[in-house]
């Protein structure tokens, strides 16, 4: 049995538009992924922590069946929790709305808790 061969390439892939499914959220990550500590310190991206960290996001886009988060707004939600996508050369994540822990507007309205960020 013979394996066919693969077509000639004729360029650069196809643009595709993306929609996002159900209850999920896709999620810009933070554009710096290592972190400082109070003392200077430098915790490379790669240096995984016994600790389970948020992190906070901004979305981009959400599922028809998500009810509490907006586009725009940002999310907390654990990285383990999340699933990296590459969408046209961009890194992003993709997390069910029930992973994401808190959401943070800059609605001056919103007066849920009284914590600023």
């Amino acid at each position: 049995m013979s394996v066919p061969e693969p077509l000639p390439s004729t360029g650069p892939a196809p643009r595709r538009a993306v929609s996002v499914l159900g209850d999920r959220v896709l999620v810009a990550p933070p554009g710096d992924a290592e972190r400082r500590t109070k003392a200077g310190i430098l915790i490379p991206a790669t240096a995984r922590s016994v600790d389970r960290k948020g992190i906070w996001g901004a979305t981009v886009a959400v599922g028809p069946h998500v009810r509490h988060v907006t586009v725009g707004a940002d999310v907390l939600y654990l990285p383990e929790d999340a699933i990296e996508v590459d969408v046209q050369g961009d890194a992003y994540l993709i997390v069910r709305e029930r992973d994401v822990h808190a959401v943070g507007t800059s609605d001056a309205a919103d007066t849920s808790t009284g914590l600023y960020l």
